[in-house]
């Protein structure tokens, strides 16, 4: 019975002692994601791609919506008894042609708008991949340097948005050290990449406001 109690004690007090042995952290991925110097580089190439894709598809719906109203012009021509049969003919053949080029300009602009959205998506999740690779990476090597021998994602949610990990010791949180880690040596092209997307984002949110400053 004693070598029973004894084997069992043995066993406990192994398994305290490799408790021990670890040392683990917490981290928010997201956090950390959206401040590497980075994602704000490849966030702000990623809004002057979409920003060209915007205006190219502007030009394209004018250029559609005004060819319609061409054509929509003909048709009541065509159908204005005020006007001579000769000009009525002139205008329904008018309007043929108009019809033809209207299809095309609309097919041109549907294959541009699923094309141009398709692109900026998949350019999007090659880029958040990459990074993603390279942020793990560097966690991996700042976790072997401070001896971490498990750091746990605190960020993460399931299908119906819960946190997965609900309660944690935040003082073993690790995310500002990571930032910092990250960062070190590239602070000026950070701040300089934030300044960047700040701009554009101001440009975009004047135009919005006044569109024909965007012309």
């Amino acid at each position: 019975m004693k070598t029973r109690l004894f084997t069992v004690a043995l066993v406990l007090c192994s398994l305290i002692a490799l408790q021990a042995a670890d040392k683990v952290a917490y981290l928010n991925m997201e956090k950390v994601f959206e401040n590497y110097y980075k994602t704000i580089q490849e966030n702000y190439q990623f809004e002057l791609q979409k920003m060209n894709y915007e205006e190219r598809h502007s030009v394209m719906r004018t250029e559609y919506q005004n060819s319609l109203k061409e054509a929509q012009r003909a048709e009541s021509d065509m159908k204005n008894e005020l006007l001579s049969q000769e000009a009525r003919d002139d205008s329904r053949r008018k309007l043929g042609v108009l019809m033809e080029r209207l299809q095309v300009k609309r097919d041109e602009l549907m294959k541009f708008r699923q094309e141009g959205m398709q692109g900026l998506q998949s350019t999007r999740a090659t880029v958040e991949e990459g990074l993603i690779k390279d942020l793990t990476d560097q966690v991996k090597l700042y976790a072997g340097e401070k001896s971490f021998t498990h750091v746990y994602e605190v960020s993460g949610r399931s299908l119906n948005r819960v946190p997965m990990l609900m309660v944690y010791p935040v003082d073993q949180e690790i995310t500002d050290d990571i930032v910092t880690y990250i960062n070190r040596g590239h602070e000026s092209e950070l701040q300089e990449a934030k300044n960047k997307v700040d701009a554009l984002k101001k440009k975009a949110s004047e135009n919005a406001e006044d569109p024909a400053a965007a012309q």
